[in-house]
């Protein structure tokens, strides 16, 4: 006997971005990729945005800044999350969201939660396959040097990505 759980998200709700994947993102100048890649608004919380004055001033006009959902509960695998997280987190199941865009540990445990999750990564890979990004190297060295390593997967995981996108670019030329 299985027992079915149903997603906290709902392809239908907008993408919401953390302040990590965000800072991320702007950092290597490709904050403007979210709203050529996700269809579905893209959204922020307000405490997360305000969080962010140092880079992003105002708000992109691809961006809707949200109020935060305080009173939103987390899943249990998620209350070790840092306020930014959290306040990511609670917004994403209160709006509910299609997919949220967070990096960190607690990516893995909102998805054993039933939370759709992707990181800066999968936006990076996710551009250069619709042709949006011609290189996916060159902007996980310069989220290095920038100190956004924190965003990227251990090595072996890397060179597992690099080598499917050299099947993927071998199967399409």
């Amino acid at each position: 006997m299985s027992i079915m759980r149903n997603m906290l998200t709902d392809a239908s709700g907008p993408v919401v971005v953390s302040e990590k994947t965000m800072r991320a993102l702007v950092a290597i100048r490709r904050d403007r990729l979210l709203p050529q890649i996700y269809e579905q608004p893209i959204v922020m919380s307000a405490s997360n945005f305000a969080a962010m004055s140092d880079v992003l001033p105002a708000a992109p006009d691809w961006l809707r800044v949200v109020d935060d959902a305080p009173r939103q509960e987390l899943p249990s695998r998620c209350e070790s999350a840092t306020p930014s997280e959290a306040a990511t987190l609670r917004l994403a199941i209160a709006l509910p969201a299609s997919v949220v865009l967070i990096d960190g540990p607690i990516k893995e445990r909102a998805k054993l939660s039933f939370i759709k999750c992707e990181g800066t990564l999968s936006v990076l890979v996710a551009a250069y396959r619709t042709g949006r990004l011609t290189a996916v190297q060159p902007m996980v060295k310069a989220l290095r040097s920038l100190g956004h390593a924190d965003v990227l997967p251990d090595e072996v995981m890397l060179n597992a990505l690099w080598k499917a996108l050299a099947d993927l670019r071998d199967e399409e030329g």
